[in-house]
């Protein structure tokens, strides 16, 4: 009798299998629901060159590496933390944090320590 069950149990799990495996295969056939719309491709292109821009930033590289692709932005800032905008548009920013130096003034030198993902944001007036 458990040598049935233990049979039975084994025929559901196999046909479980084909099933999921019919089913991943047929919804990788399928197209994005964004397909459908019209893509603007240059947009797209143009946004594709920024975020490689950004990810090319590092810890370890130095606030002159980053001022050649982000500009600073107004608002509340220390020596060790500012926020920055692409040079391109002033809607994508990134936080960076800097090793703390002996001087009080911000140095081409100092270095990154920490940078957030590019995100999206209306720009900062001072």
């Amino acid at each position: 009798m458990a040598q049935l069950f233990s049979l039975g149990i084994v025929r559901i799990m196999k046909t479980f299998v084909t099933f999921l495996t019919a089913t991943l295969i047929l919804c990788s056939f399928s197209t994005p629901s964004f397909a459908d719309r019209s893509v603007d491709k240059n947009l797209t292109q143009q946004i594709s060159d920024i975020l490689k821009e950004c990810e090319s930033i590092k810890s370890g590289m130095t606030r002159a590496d980053l001022l050649k692709i982000f500009i600073t932005e107004g608002g509340l800032s220390s020596q060790t933390w500012r926020t920055f905008v692409h040079s391109r548009c002033p809607y994508i920013k990134v936080d960076v944090e800097f090793a703390p130096t002996e001087s009080k003034q911000e140095q081409p030198t100092d270095i990154i320590t920490k940078i957030s993902k590019p995100y999206l944001a209306w720009t900062i007036i001072d």
